[in-house]
């Protein structure tokens, strides 16, 4: 075997990358490799919230072999693998760090490369549960005894609360819960009775409250009086792949 060098994403090890409008196209493309007998050992990680893609490109008939979700904080860790270059996808408008870093050995002959090429793997390595990003924010405010949503989740995606403020001006009570998108399966919070005005906040900080209803589902309060109440949620709208 003969040693090649050590690999750096994009020159430094750790660099910002940021995301371009089309998301089915790569936000930045590098080399790796210089041909097939060249092996990587190495390691990719996502150093942001978001969650993001990573395409592995190879020789031959392996060209575009593999494209791997990074949830947030994740690492993508791989093993005497013939990778020619690397393609990051970030979402639209988001600018986030990757780690990269990783050793090259080429094998001299057949032999080398088979034994190589027999302990050859990927692997994924996530320490921690998701850490979301709280990038959604949403504000109601209630004026009359209903029932109304608060965060509406869309068909594929879910949602995790960090935060949740209620204010009403006077005399209140408030219900909170989690539904379905039908409005079953209801899952209660809490419920806040106010003699007044007042403010409560609900924290969520341990990777945030997910809604037990999962995709297409609702967070939804009830109030019992006109009391004008404003509700504030801070969380993340989880997709399928965190």
């Amino acid at each position: 075997m003969e040693f090649n060098g050590f690999y750096n994403f994009g020159g430094g090890g750790t660099e910002t990358v940021v995301g371009v409008a089309n998301e089915n196209l790569p936000s930045h493309t590098e080399n790796v490799c210089a041909n097939e007998k060249m092996l990587f050992t190495g390691q990719w990680a996502n150093l942001s919230r978001q969650l993001i893609h990573i395409t592995f490109h190879s020789f031959g008939s392996a060209q575009a072999f593999h494209k791997h979700d990074l949830r947030a904080y994740e690492a993508i860790q791989v093993y005497n693998v013939p990778i020619a270059s690397v393609a990051i996808h970030v979402p639209a408008g988001e600018t986030i760090g990757i780690h990269g870093m990783g050793t090259m050995w080429s094998a001299q002959d057949e032999d080398e490369y088979a034994i190589m090429g027999a302990k050859s793997g990927l692997f994924e390595h996530l320490p921690n549960s998701p850490n979301f990003n709280t990038d959604s924010y949403t504000r109601v405010t209630q004026a009359a005894a209903a029932t109304v949503d608060l965060v509406v989740s869309a068909v594929d995606d879910d949602f995790a609360a960090y935060k949740i403020t209620v204010s009403p001006v006077g005399a209140q009570v408030v219900d909170l819960f989690w539904t379905n998108a039908a409005n079953g399966n209801v899952q209660f919070i809490g419920n806040l009775n106010f003699a007044g005005a007042g403010t409560f906040v609900y924290d969520f900080p341990d990777s945030l409250m997910r809604n037990p209803n999962r995709q297409g589902g609702k967070l939804r309060m009830t109030t019992s009086t006109a009391a004008s109440t404003v509700v504030d949620v801070v969380g993340h709208i989880v997709t399928e792949g965190q």
